[in-house]
């Protein structure tokens, strides 16, 4: 079977169209992914065809604008006017990637595709092809109601009954009205490009969520909906430590593992510091991911209390965790929590508030701080808290084990291959 995988997003999105497409490739059947230029190489390896899309949207997030409205300090004037010259910018780059996915889908012809919550041109290709369009996606709360939670755009708070279905509403029609806007006045496509039939076909078409259903609450969804637990590859394969990881761990057998994944910030240098300095504080030994760049090592630091890398396999290093502390996307939630870390969230973007407000509920540690408004001062005492409370250890404990016996390989494929 001819699969089309299509996503748009940094690295937590894409991760999860990486361990599928590489499971369909293992059973036999042609996978292309179509997602942003910077994600070939590691496509390629997985083993897919690739199709880029254009590298500006990541460029944009990760620029200077892009830093500014999504980590950067300020008042509401400052913050409003950071997000207006990221949506100025936004609006050329959003036309390329519409018309790249329809270029791709016609080119290709595909039996199936498989397409994140933020490439919506596949639902309507699937609107004369039902289940043949399948959302995959690591975000939930978007179009699919969860109970006792308001959608990702309301940050999955709970607002109560009335207003969390009326959040649903809000989303789903402000994301068809988007996907119309780009078929009417960049495709000229007119026939099923009507609010109704589109909406339909979003909440219909089969969607699987690569959610832990230990974290969320699942009661009452619609048969089409599925929460099959986060899907990973093996990232470790020829990965060793260096002698000086060896030597941190032996030294430091409860650590905390600070990362911000591949978010960027406008003060790299100042975060460090805040975090550094809170660490030393509280005498807590850490090891720093710099990673994407929010983070950046230090030229002169105690090697004894810090080791700094840029490259380290989630799998091989949280096992040996105590606590994480991380920007909240949906890969590293998952698992810091798969491997028993108590964890606390530095939120950057929409979706790191909601796992923010997931984690604070599931008890696995403190609410943490966006990342524009963090100090010394309001975020030791939360550090303070997830690295002395028992409870938070156990809480997420707890999870790892009821993680551990998920596994939803032939149940996704069954979905997929239908």
């Amino acid at each position: 079977m001819k699969f089309l995988l299509i996503a748009l997003g940094t690295r937590g999105d894409i991760e999860p169209f990486l361990a599928v497409g590489e499971m369909l490739a293992n059973r036999g059947h042609d996978v292309t992914g179509v997602f942003p230029q910077q994600f070939e190489q590691i496509t390629l390896d997985s083993s897919m065809e690739f199709i880029p899309m254009t590298a500006e949207f990541l460029d944009m997030i990760e620029g200077e604008v892009g830093k500014q409205a999504l980590g950067g300090k300020g008042n509401f004037v400052q913050k409003f006017k950071a997000y207006y010259k990221l949506y100025k910018a936004s609006k050329e780059i959003n036309r390329t990637i519409f018309k790249q996915q329809f270029e791709a889908i016609e080119a290709l012809q595909p039996d199936k595709i498989i397409h994140s919550i933020k490439a919506t041109i596949p639902v309507h290709w699937g609107v004369d092809r039902p289940g043949k369009s399948i959302i995959l996606s690591p975000i939930p709360c978007v179009v699919h109601p969860i109970k006792g939670r308001s959608s990702m755009a309301f940050r999955g708070k709970d607002l109560g009954k009335l207003l969390n279905k009326w959040s649903y509403k809000f989303t789903t029609y402000a994301t068809v009205k988007n996907l119309r806007f780009y078929l009417t006045k960049l495709l000229h496509i007119e026939a099923n490009n009507d609010q109704k039939t589109l909406k339909s076909a979003m909440q219909n078409e089969p969607a699987i969520f690569t959610v832990s259903p230990s974290l969320i609450n699942t009661q009452g969804l619609p048969k089409q909906v599925a929460f099959l637990g986060y899907q990973e590859r093996n990232k470790t394969r020829t990965w060793q430590p260096d002698e000086a990881l060896k030597h941190f761990l032996e030294k430091n057998q409860k650590f905390i593992f600070l990362t911000f994944g591949s978010m960027s910030n406008p003060e790299p240098v100042q975060k460090t510091k805040v975090m550094m300095d809170i660490f030393q504080q509280l005498g807590i030994p850490a090891i720093i991911n710099t990673a994407g760049g929010g983070l950046i090592e230090p030229s002169d630091y105690n090697k004894s209390q810090f080791y700094f890398t840029s490259n380290i396999p989630y799998d091989w290093i949280l096992p040996k965790t105590h606590a994480i502390i991380h920007h909240g996307g949906s890969g590293t939630t998952h698992l810091g929590l798969k491997y028993g870390c108590a964890s606390m969230i530095i939120p950057h973007i929409i979706d790191q508030f909601f796992w923010n407000n997931v984690l604070s509920d599931l008890g696995v540690g403190p609410k943490g701080i966006k990342i524009g408004s963090i100090s010394q001062s309001n975020l030791e005492p939360l550090v303070n808290s997830l690295w002395t409370n028992i409870d938070f250890k156990q809480a997420a404990s707890s999870i790892a084990q009821k993680m551990a016996k998920e596994d939803f390989q032939e149940e996704l494929m069954q979905i997929l291959e239908a």
